[in-house]
């Protein structure tokens, strides 16, 4: 069952081909994004606010752990942070996830009815987390994410979006208007965004040198298996997209998709 998870997976990935990708406009910005740096004091809050009974990634390091040694950890661990960040080089445990399968709905035998959560290190997604607020903060500082976004944004969420919605939608009603909706839902779209593109994207906002370097290591090169009460796939290469439950995609590259 575990195989048959992986395979279906695995099998949606994004293909890109050989030579070049479209490149994008570079957007207008006051600053650019170069350099991020870690402090000892920022990494320790980070690791108070872990939910202790979090699941761990392959490497089994617990959030439990970290808590309870928090005050030695959070050195450790910053040093680390800010040497990966300065090398571009992302440890090769850190790239690896273990895939949970999540059933939605209909049939529980057919493996299109599951939808992949990613487990991967939890300190890697304390640096995801650090680098997640330097982006957002990048990103609206320079009024690079239109107000209509409200999907991860601080003190915006579904609720806002709805009365703004429907703010909008009363205000032509009223008028006598008459309003047409069009909903897209993009399958699959986690796992199918192509690495060289999203690239491009990211160096279009700014983003770029040791973070872009950081960000090109963490994408490249990653591994993931399922595992199905215990029981565990053969390790396969993530040839596109991004780790559904990311700290770093979910809030931050989730903006430049």
């Amino acid at each position: 069952m575990a195989e048959a998870l992986n395979e279906f997976f695995t099998g949606v990935f994004t293909r890109e081909a050989p030579g070049p990708v479209p490149t994008c406009p570079r957007l207008p910005s006051t600053t650019n994004l170069n350099n991020i740096v870690f402090y000892t004091s920022d990494v320790k809050k980070k690791i108070l606010k872990l939910k202790p009974d979090s699941a761990p990634g392959p490497d089994k390091m617990t959030a439990r752990f970290l808590i309870m040694n928090a005050d030695a950890m959070a050195p450790a661990l910053t040093t680390i942070f800010n040497k990966s960040m300065q090398t571009g080089v992302v440890p090769d445990d850190w790239k690896e996830a273990n895939v949970t399968p999540i059933y939605k709905k209909g049939t529980k035998a057919s493996p299109g009815n599951y939808r992949p959560v990613s487990l991967t290190s939890i300190p890697c997604r304390l640096m995801e987390s650090g680098m997640r607020d330097a982006i957002v903060d990048h990103l609206v500082n320079n009024a690079l994410i239109k107000d209509t976004q409200h999907g991860f944004m601080r003190r915006k969420s579904c609720t806002t979006n709805l009365l703004e919605f429907l703010e909008k939608l009363t205000a032509q009603q009223d008028q006598g208007k008459a309003v047409d909706v069009i909903y897209l839902d993009f399958a699959k779209a986690f796992d199918k965004v192509p690495h060289r593109r999203l690239l491009e994207k990211i160096k279009a906002h700014n983003i770029e040198d040791k973070v872009l370097n950081w960000l090109e290591d963490w994408l490249a090169n990653r591994k993931q298996r399922t595992v199905l009460n215990g029981v565990a796939s053969e390790w396969t290469d993530v040839l596109s997209g991004v780790p559904q439950g990311s700290v770093l995609w979910a809030t931050g590259l989730y903006y430049l998709h």
